[in-house]
């Protein structure tokens, strides 16, 4: 094996066992595991939210897992994965375990100290963020998720597609939009002055347009023949963004590009609709 992984991989390999045992142990005392999946799901969407905004377009942190070293977005891209992996696993463990307020600041100084061992590894560094921010927003995101687990906040349509807006970013993004770019399939083109913002962009518009006409296609009483040209659309959405040049898709591939893009969305919406156990009315 190479340096690199002994260095630096190794590190963000056992924060994702970490991950794991929270997961394992919060399922394992769950008593709704649909409930707590739809959760984890719609939390890690939050906290990608989160990191999009800081990570991507405000350049706060670099993430260096050396797991794509030629490649700093796609690495700095794996590095986010087991962060927000790990953070979401910790507020749900939280939550489901029903654990008191003063874990909360237990559990965001172990991040913290992890944070500080990553920077001192070098694995890890800093621009304008603070390990403290860490620290204070973690408190937060526990609190929230808390509350969010233990309350109804489904109970309106509105805020239904809202949360599961954020669900769709933790099935789409990692499993569909990035192996698509890591194997040169599919590329954000430079729209803005920055690569990295504008990667960031173009794919989260990608995820509101796929989410939001693909629940309408999902939820809605339209008609088949409706739903039809609302998918056909999306493929032709898809196809002009090629021909503006907004998004580059390898030669030959642009049908099988579009199909896991379109329909891979209309799947995340069917498994998060199945999690969550309710139906929402759209139109008529």
């Amino acid at each position: 094996m190479t340096t690199a992984f002994w260095t630096n991989t190794i590190w963000y390999i056992l924060l994702g066992i970490l991950c794991i045992i929270q997961i394992i142990a919060l399922l394992k005392k769950a008593n709704n595991r649909k409930h707590v999946t739809a959760l984890y799901l719609i939390i890690a969407g939050i906290t990608f939210s989160f990191e999009a905004t800081v990570y991507l377009f405000l350049k706060a942190y670099d993430y260096y897992p050396m797991i794509f070293p030629q490649s700093p977005l796609n690495d700095g891209l794996a590095g986010n994965l087991f962060s927000q992996f790990s953070v979401t696993a910790s507020a749900l463990l939280i939550s489901v375990l029903n654990l008191k307020y003063y874990w909360f600041l237990i559990f965001s100084l172990i991040y913290g100290f992890i944070e500080e061992l990553f920077l001192r590894l070098g694995i890890y560094s800093h621009n304008w963020y603070q390990t403290w921010m860490t620290i204070l927003g973690l408190n937060l995101l526990f609190w929230v998720t808390k509350k969010m687990y233990s309350s109804k906040l489904m109970c309106t349509n509105f805020l239904r597609y809202i949360l599961m807006f954020f669900g769709l970013y933790t099935l789409h993004m990692p499993t569909i939009v990035w192996p698509l770019i890591l194997l040169k399939i599919f590329m954000p083109k430079k729209i803005l002055p920055d690569a990295i913002s504008s990667f960031a962009l173009i794919c989260l518009l990608n995820l509101f347009l796929m989410s939001t006409i693909c629940m309408i296609i999902y939820f809605s009483k339209l008609r088949y023949s409706y739903k039809s040209i609302l998918i056909c659309a999306l493929y032709g959405i898809l196809y002009f963004a090629v021909k503006f040049n907004i998004i580059y898709v390898k030669s030959g591939w642009f049908l099988l590009f579009s199909t896991a893009d379109v329909f891979g969305m209309l799947l995340g919406v069917f498994i998060l609709d199945k999690l969550i156990s309710f139906r929402l009315k759209l139109g008529s």
